[in-house]
């Protein structure tokens, strides 16, 4: 299986001219090929990221945000890959990504509100709870794979916490979420479930 990380260093980047920039039709989906930037608007509020890498090799998505803001990178991996992240609010408005691929891509951007609500699956998303949790509340998490995994809650303001699982390999823990989390980004390829 191929491995896809998801970078949790902060990375210091400036964004080199010369690339070619696609934009979004109306802020909704852009696709490209190849190397390039990725207009996505101006972006002020948490959304969730929709992603498809296609062809074989290496892949980079780093978000871009206005006034040159450094940023943390969203994903480095191996395509082909596809899945959903989640993007926090951050001081400096959210208008693009920095891509590097081998061949297609796809960015897709919707509102938080639209995570589903699925307790199962095998590729990286963001799921809703059916209720935000009113007090520290405990899930089992199973992950199968060999790839790396990551488990963090996200408050229903659009707030990201601290990862509850943050491993590679096979997972079987419980975790436990803090109280105000109405959604949940897990990260991982391979499948995984969440259980009462």
């Amino acid at each position: 299986m191929k491995k896809l990380f998801l970078l949790i260093s902060i990375v210091l980047m400036g964004i080199p001219t010369g690339q070619g920039v696609v934009q979004a039709a109306e802020m909704d989906e852009v696709s490209g090929t190849g190397n390039g930037v990725a207009d996505l608007g101006t972006i002020r509020k948490p959304v969730i990221v929709d992603f498809t890498f296609v062809g074989s090799g290496p892949m980079v998505a780093v978000p871009v945000f206005a006034k040159g803001k450094s940023s943390i990178g969203w994903i480095e991996g191996e395509a082909p890959v596809s899945g959903s992240l989640f993007a926090e609010k951050h001081s400096s408005p959210l208008i693009g990504a920095k891509i590097t691929a081998p061949d297609q891509w796809t960015l897709r951007v919707r509102p938080i509100t639209s995570a589903p609500k699925i307790r199962s699956g095998k590729t990286p998303i963001v799921v809703k709870l059916s209720q935000q949790t009113k007090r520290d509340t405990v899930r089992k998490f199973v992950y199968r794979g060999s790839g790396d995994v990551v488990v963090f809650p996200i408050s229903a303001k659009g707030m990201s916490g601290f990862p509850v699982v943050n491993s590679s390999g096979n997972v079987k823990k419980n975790i436990t979420l803090p109280r105000g989390t109405k959604y949940i980004s897990i990260w991982a390829n391979g499948p995984w479930k969440l259980k009462k």
